[in-house]
């Protein structure tokens, strides 16, 4: 007999169909599907959800939608299993509020429910003409398509032909002085020197503006300008927003990293890889992308409370890198299948997998090069310093290992075979015991760690947000990363290695980062076996000289007894040592950086409706399935997982990510991308105005080695990047918005340059106080919740580029803010440019403006010898531009009147200023 005849045989003695037979089986054999359960759908579904009509994405003529479910995710028919399907939930009436049928006289009769049911349980069986059990969905959708390239082109081929189809035709190009002017304001954020402009408007050479574009993409303020783009998309804040608002000290790190990434011209590909996974990849800063966003602070007692918190973090995560590398919008599939683009509610849980490791928080970063040197040196002098004091050690000490400190503290022994530790604390400096993470050591391998697969017991936890039992063996250290013991005393927390090791040396601490002091474990036994329960001691505290809060935590030093000169050496050299320590705390403390922590997460379940509470099925960490699969499994390492999805990310092949990008660049110079939906590429987005020129930036990206500044040079290079922006009326009938680029489309400037640029114009902009810790543009009431209050007076270190002004989430810069400067609450992947009275008053009557005002007036009397010297200076620092004989004559006049002051007033005010022309 063949194997398909034995197969079939079992089948059908079994009640089972083989995968993909349509035939009855002896389960199903008293339901027909096509006489008695087709005629009930007929009646009473198919109206709405057939091939005519399809509520919620969902219909019953196609076998693959009953089986994957329309946009509540939940499967609809469960072959075999009724409870199961949620089919039966509706029929049954036991999901509130989605009753089917909805109308109480079209209501199924119970004699139909049992049908449905016992057809279900026979393995819910369909004809052919209900297609097959999976469907492979088409991605028809214009941007999910690969990238194509057309055989020649140029920015200028593709704005020609559109231009020709409508009947238009490019302006002139514009003057010089307006393209050096407009070049400095959109590419770096600050205008042009009269000088640069005298330079550039008398360079005959042929290549001069290709010599001037390749100066300013050479800038360095190159960098501090696009920032503001990027930053934007990935809402990054200083503080932590909510209701308390606290500061984070130090995620200015991954600021200056975007800055210099983009004036290092990094392959934006691996610009990507290096938000997502950086700590994989060298680049442990960049990941500051990933908890850029705001993060509550305060969290619920409530465990379901703490639950819905935990996933609006992981939302953020998820949608923000959808948005901002992806253009698409994820967030709809938490609870529902998307209702526009291909993403199931199972592809967001797969994502959320991915994520699922990632919190909020600091990480110590390697030392720098600069601080290995000095960190080298206080390491040599703590240990001379202890080598010196050695003579004075209390007697009763003598031949005792030091005393337990708080920050770090090393248990050496035999080397042997162990497949459990654990740590039991016998005694505390007060309260419950803390850890902040047991290392335990093979070598130079840590087998404790739970991303090598070590998991982790105690006797009990004490429940709080910041203390887990999950972050004792999580890889990251300091408080917040701690796990506390429920006991005062006898309390112990297990390690169980994923397979025996031989071990020779324990690490542990209260606190690393040297903040905490309370709940240290100075009396403790640590044990170790190979089977569970046969424990073998291997450490403890009995031979360690006692703890003396008062005292050095680790030397207990007795200076009585010995010459007055001596004890007054060894005093000397204590407080050398206490000092060295100190140094050392704080510079190994300025590594920090606020760019998330990762530990191994446990299993990711869909949720149901998007509630914590009602899990589905297991999902395991992967993309969005119709583009690719990661090809992990479900319990795959941590750091592996967002490795994979980035490299799927910055992939050659994916269709969207070079798409988007270069869309976004396109819309930094002209204000609209080609795609005016920037972050959503999506059925629900708009057509490209342009496809064939996006697709052809987008291979140029690619080609060119994913370089940002080669897209740059491409537009700015152009005829189109360099018309003028007069309008034309004729043109204007046609195209009022210059969406298609009759003309180059002038507009206001950002809050940003707006700032730098009168700063710039009055001639305090510091330039060189670039990167670091940011300026303050608040006063702030420091308790527990913080309150910002605007800044009343102005000084030096206020007139940095406004790129390195601390970023506080929901306050705005009381001047400028009032620009549509965004809060850092959400993705912003586009300014609004509104017009307020409160802008005028802002830029009229503020403290800030009547200083600048003051300081212009004082260059200007420095500057010009005489008032006509003044005003002609005053024209070309503001505008870059001569001014007109009517124009100094007015401004003679109005000086006449009113004085210097008020005329750099009126400057600082005028509209030219704020426009790219």
């Amino acid at each position: 007999m063949t194997l398909f005849r034995v197969l079939l045989a079992v089948s059908l003695l079994s009640g089972f169909a083989l995968p993909g037979s349509r035939c009855a089986t002896a389960d199903d054999g008293a339901v027909d599907f096509t006489k008695q359960i087709e005629p009930i759908l007929q009646q009473h579904c198919i109206d709405c959800h057939g091939p005519d009509e399809q509520e919620s994405q969902f219909r019953l003529d196609r076998l693959s939608v009953m089986l994957s479910g329309g946009n509540s995710g939940e499967p609809a028919v469960v072959p075999r299993e009724p409870d199961r399907s949620y089919l039966m939930k509706l029929i049954r009436h036991k999901e509130p509020g989605m009753e089917m049928p909805p109308d109480a006289d079209e209501r199924l009769s119970d004699e139909e429910v049992s049908l449905i049911e016992r057809w279900i349980t026979g393995g819910a069986h369909t004809p052919e003409s209900y297609g097959p059990a999976k469907e492979k969905t088409k991605l028809t959708h214009w941007s999910f398509q690969p990238i194509t390239r057309a055989e020649s082109g140029s920015v200028d081929f593709f704005i020609q032909s559109k231009l020709a189809e409508n009947d238009l035709a490019f302006s002139r190009e514009a003057d010089r002085r307006v393209l050096i002017r407009r070049l400095h304001l959109v590419m770096l954020g600050i205008p042009p020197t009269p000088e640069q402009v005298d330079a550039f408007v008398s360079d005959d050479r042929e290549n001069a503006w290709e010599k001037l574009v390749e100066e300013i993409l050479a800038s360095k303020h190159y960098g501090e300008r696009i920032a503001s783009l990027w930053l934007d998309l990935v809402r990054f804040g200083e503080t932590h927003g909510f209701e308390m608002n606290r500061e984070r000290p130090t995620a200015w790190h991954y600021r200056d990293w975007v800055i210099q990434s983009f004036n290092d011209d990094m392959p934006y590909d691996e610009f990507l890889r290096q938000q997502i996974a950086g700590d994989a990849l060298g680049a442990d800063v960049a990941t500051g992308f990933l908890v850029a966003g705001p993060v509550d602070q305060v969290k619920g007692s409530d465990a379901k409370l703490q639950q819905v918190q935990r996933m609006n973090e992981l939302d953020d995560f998820i949608n923000t890198t959808g948005t901002a590398m992806l253009g698409l919008t994820t967030g709809c599939a938490r609870c529902h299948n998307h209702k526009f683009d291909p993403i199931s509610q199972r592809d967001y849980y797969a994502l959320q997998a991915v994520f699922a490791g990632v919190q909020h928080g600091d990480r110590p970063l390697p030392p720098s090069q600069e601080q290995q040197q000095p960190l080298a040196g206080l390491n040599a002098e703590i240990t001379k310093l202890l080598s010196r004091l050695k003579r004075f050690i209390p007697k009763e000490d003598a031949g005792k290992r030091v005393a337990v400190n708080f920050q770090q503290n090393v248990e050496t022994f035999a080397p042997h075979e162990a497949r459990f530790v654990r740590f039991t604390i016998d005694k505390t400096t007060g309260g419950e015991g803390c850890i902040d993470e047991l290392e335990i050591f093979s070598g130079e391998r840590n087998v404790a760690l739970a991303e090598g697969g070590a998991s982790a017991t105690s006797s009990g936890d004490f429940v709080h947000p910041k203390h887990k039992l999950s972050q004792i063996n999580d890889g990251e250290y300091g408080n917040e990363r701690s796990w506390i013991v429920r006991a005062a005393s006898g309390g112990w927390v297990q390690i169980e290695f994923a397979e025996p090791a031989v071990i020779d040396r324990i690490v542990w601490g209260r606190d690393r980062q040297g903040n905490y002091k309370d709940r240290l474990p100075i009396g403790y036994h640590i044990e170790s076996a190979i089977e569970a329960g046969q424990w073998n001691p291997i450490a403890s505290s009995s031979d360690r000289k006692p703890f003396r809060a008062e005292t050095p935590s680790d030397e207990n030093y007795d200076f009585d007894g010995f010459a007055q000169q001596e004890a007054e050496q060894g005093k000397k050299w204590l407080a050398r040592l206490q000092a060295a320590r100190r140094e050392k705390a704080a510079l190994e403390k300025s590594t920090l950086v606020y760019a998330g922590t990762f530990a191994q997460p446990g299993p990711t379940h869909r949720l149901y409706r998007g509630e914590p509470d009602a899990k589905r099925e297991q999902v395991g960490p992967d993309a969005i399935e119709v583009f690719t699969s990661l090809n992990l499994a479900p319990d795959a390492p941590e750091q592996k997982r967002r490795l994979a999805l980035a490299d799927w990310i910055a992939s050659n092949t994916n269709p969207l990510t070079a798409r988007v990008i270069v869309n976004r660049i396109w819309q930094f110079h002209f204000g609209t991308g080609i795609v005016d939906t920037p972050s959503d590429f999506g059925r629900n987005g708009t057509a490209p105005s342009h496809p064939e020129l996006l697709d052809w930036l987008a291979s140029e990206l690619i080609q060119n080695d994913w370089s940002l500044k080669h897209i740059h040079r491409l537009i700015l290079m152009s005829k189109t990047w360099r018309q003028d922006s007069q309008p034309d009326e004729a043109a204007m009938r046609v195209d009022a918005a210059s969406r298609l680029l009759w003309r180059f489309p002038t507009r206001r400037l950002e809050a940003e340059p707006i700032r730098d640029s009168i700063l710039a114009i009055t001639g305090v902009l510091d330039l060189q106080n670039a990167g670091g810790p940011g300026f303050d543009a608040f006063e702030v009431e420091m308790e527990n919740v913080r309150h910002y209050y605007p800044k009343k007076a102005y000084g030096p270190k206020d007139w940095r580029r406004m790129i390195y002004m601390t970023k506080v989430r929901q306050e705005r810069e009381h001047v400028f803010g009032a620009f549509d400067c965004p809060d850092a609450s959400m993705v912003v992947p586009k300014r609004s440019r509104s017009t307020t009275p409160l802008q005028a008053l802002n830029l009229l009557n503020s403290g800030f403006i009547m200083q600048q005002a003051d300081l212009f007036a004082t260059r200007l009397e420095r500057e010009g010898a005489t008032v006509s010297d003044r005003i002609k200076r005053a024209w070309l620092l503001c505008f870059q531009r001569p001014a007109t004989a009517e124009e100094i004559e007015d401004s003679k006049a109005f000086i006449q009147q009113e004085g210097l002051r008020q005329f750099a007033r009126a400057m600082l005010n005028a509209n030219e200023l704020v426009f790219i022309p």
